[in-house]
């Protein structure tokens, strides 16, 4: 054990890592290095998380832009054929009401009619949604687990159905709660099926598949997504973890 020991600390000096009095004086133990590695792996591993959540949010953002880039502008309106006159707009005199006397009834409060509930407006609709979106982001990933979960609760209707979907698969993903969230994106296949996020959820569930230990799950997963969507991001995703598999 001595020896072991003198050995260790000569090989320390020589690398430059201590110089010869501290090697010599304070012998470095093997389960402190485990230690301080397993804790730097640990740092590194939460960064990585962190960094792939914020490239998700804008490749999102991204594609909400092109999606809005994407629509039709307003048509401008007909000129009038050749030949033909514009039209003039009818004189200001003929708009006005005529001034025949009329009753003015003020009415009781019996008969004030209730105005019907305001319906849930899209504003409320898209705060809610990235408002969970935000908790994602600073790596609250209980938190938008739940708010994604009430986002879907509320509006079942909303156009961001399968996107509130998809990031509550992520949530759970990054959470490493792998079960929920595989079930999170197997839903999405199942009720949202037209769904865009549908190529990453497939992506994510083919990594999932693999860290469970199910390769062969994971590469079915992966041809499938290769075959189905090609060209998109995702099956160049798919198809380097195929490489790897094989």
């Amino acid at each position: 054990m001595r020896a072991d020991r003198l050995v260790w600390s000569l090989w320390l000096v020589v690398g430059g890592i201590a110089p010869l009095s501290t090697a010599m004086a304070q012998p470095v133990s093997t389960n402190e290095l485990t230690l301080e590695l397993v804790e730097r792996v640990g740092r590194l591993e939460a960064e990585v998380r962190n960094l792939r959540g914020q490239l998700e949010i804008q490749r999102y953002r991204i594609e909400q832009l092109q999606q809005q880039r994407a629509l039709p502008a307003p048509a401008p309106p007909a000129a009038p054929a050749a030949g033909q006159p514009e039209t003039a707009p009818p004189p200001a005199s003929s708009l006005q009401p005529s001034r025949s006397p009329v009753l003015s009834v003020q009415p009781t409060p019996d008969s004030v009619a209730t105005p019907p509930a305001e319906p849930v407006s899209a504003r409320t609709e898209q705060a809610d949604f990235e408002g969970a979106l935000g908790e994602f982001r600073e790596g609250r990933y209980d938190e938008a687990a739940n708010r994604f979960q009430r986002f879907l609760a509320a509006y079942p209707n909303s156009a961001l159905i399968g996107d509130a979907q998809y990031w509550l698969g992520e949530s759970h993903y990054f959470s490493q709660d792998y079960g929920a969230a595989k079930q999170a994106f197997i839903d999405l296949g199942l009720h949202y099926p037209q769904s865009a996020r549908l190529p990453d959820a497939l992506l994510k569930l083919g990594y999932i598949y693999g860290q469970q230990g199910d390769s062969g799950r994971a590469r079915e997963v992966f041809e499938k997504l290769f075959k189905v969507y090609p060209g998109t991001q995702a099956a160049s995703l798919a198809e380097r973890r195929l490489e790897m598999l094989r």
